[in-house]
């Protein structure tokens, strides 16, 4: 996956890959992926995608907001929400969920990020996010 940081005008980016996916993790009835990388508990496995970065340091100075784009598979996704965990996370355990889905007006996931389009993307084991 790839994530992109606007830092002074210029744009960084981290690369990471999916190469896990929980067999419990992805349902077409569901809006929601979680991601986290190679540190999640056999538990959490299950239930998610696990991703590689390429540039473990350079994740920890993603600072995504509302209007950023993130690319999953060469498909662009906008940021509609950032909850207020979501880039601490994704700096400390590579976590977060993308929620393909309108924003709520109350009770959002403070560890989630919003998209749109709302279609979920195909993920499988190799697909690239770039943030």
């Amino acid at each position: 996956m790839v994530n992109d940081i606007k830092t002074g005008g210029k744009v960084m980016t981290v690369t990471a890959t999916i190469s896990a996916i929980g067999p419990q993790a992805l349902s077409p009835d569901d809006p929601m992926v979680i991601l986290f990388d190679d540190s999640a508990t056999e538990a959490l496995r299950a239930v998610t995608l696990i991703q590689d970065f390429q540039a473990r340091t350079a994740l920890e100075t993603i600072n995504l907001s509302i209007g950023d784009t993130i690319d999953i598979d060469n498909q662009e996704f906008t940021l509609t929400y950032v909850g207020q965990l979501a880039n601490e996370n994704l700096h400390a355990i590579g976590h977060v969920a993308l929620v393909f889905a309108p924003v709520p007006e109350h009770d959002r996931l403070e560890n989630a990020l919003y998209l749109t389009p709302t279609q979920v993307p195909d993920f499988h084991v190799d697909t690239r996010i770039t943030y």
